[in-house]
């Protein structure tokens, strides 16, 4: 699918040009701490989603006034947008009005299927970068992919099931880039994430029991020191999973400009920037 026209704005926000690399570069130049007042509106797209719900509640619990769940469904109260045509964006401008920030959590997964995964990644989240741009949002945050899952699989650009999953993560974060200075943005970057009480195929998640277990094993000192000294795929089999309360305590912590740089890459960054809230 076309990658959607940017706003007119979005280029004289950056004059950079956008990222090339074949992988994900890790995004580590800090941001100001913002003071503590919570941001009166918030609104998360793809809030009704297994991360988006979770991040609509910790910002509810957080003081946040008016947190508006945008989804296809319009489920968790919030209003129905469908991203698949360039019509929404003019839908999801008027609700992002007066926002103080907004969250993506968009995302699809359909290995064997690039087309739609390169859209679902790419094309759907640049249409809410675009609205956010136009309804001159001062925050972005978007929750994408660690560095290690495309490096571990042989790059961004000839990972051979997930070439369009990754294509569009990518598409995004420049579109993000082009629209939003460095210190407005947070990209929150996990790898395997687990929670809830249920197992699931598509997307691979297990419960909460059993990723606590996981995090003992794979989260201790001698795990991590022979994942950081083994090649991409072992490292990626051995990487710590993350809880999707951290994920979305992480989000939070991005509206509320407390994370301690742009990019918060793998589980310990994750945490580290959860733990602000």
């Amino acid at each position: 699918a076309p990658r959607a026209a940017p706003v007119g704005a979005r280029r004289a926000r950056r004059a950079s040009a956008p990222r090339t690399a074949a992988t994900f570069p890790r995004v580590v130049r800090a941001v100001a701490s913002s003071d503590d007042k919570a941001p009166a509106k918030v609104v998360v797209v793809g809030g009704s989603g297994f991360v988006g719900s979770r991040v609509c509640d910790k910002l509810r619990a957080a003081g946040v006034a008016d947190v508006v769940s945008v989804s296809k469904s319009g489920g968790n109260g919030g209003v129905a947008v469908d991203l698949s045509s360039d019509a929404c964006v003019s839908a999801l401008t008027d609700a992002m009005k007066g926002a103080d920030c907004v969250v993506s959590c968009v995302g699809v997964f359909k290995p064997g299927d690039d087309d739609a995964m390169r859209e679902g990644n790419g094309t759907y989240n640049v249409r809410v970068v675009d609205a956010a741009a136009a309804a001159k949002v001062d925050r972005f945050v978007y929750v994408s992919v660690a560095s290690i899952v495309p490096d571990a699989l042989g790059g961004a650009e000839s990972a051979p099931v997930m070439a369009g999953y990754f294509a569009g993560k990518k598409m995004t974060e420049e579109a993000i880039a082009n629209a939003f200075e460095d210190s407005k943005v947070c990209l929150v970057k996990p790898s395997f994430i687990f929670g809830g009480d249920a197992f699931s195929v598509n997307p691979p998640r297990v419960t909460q029991q059993y990723g606590d277990v996981l995090v003992k094993i794979l989260g201790s000192g001698f795990v991590k020191s022979v994942a950081e000294r083994s090649p991409g795929p072992i490292a990626l089999t051995l990487a710590e999973p993350v809880a999707v309360d951290d994920v979305a305590g992480a989000v939070c912590a991005g509206v509320f400009g407390r994370n301690p740089r742009m990019s918060c890459d793998g589980t310990d960054e994750i945490k580290a920037c959860a733990a602000a809230m």
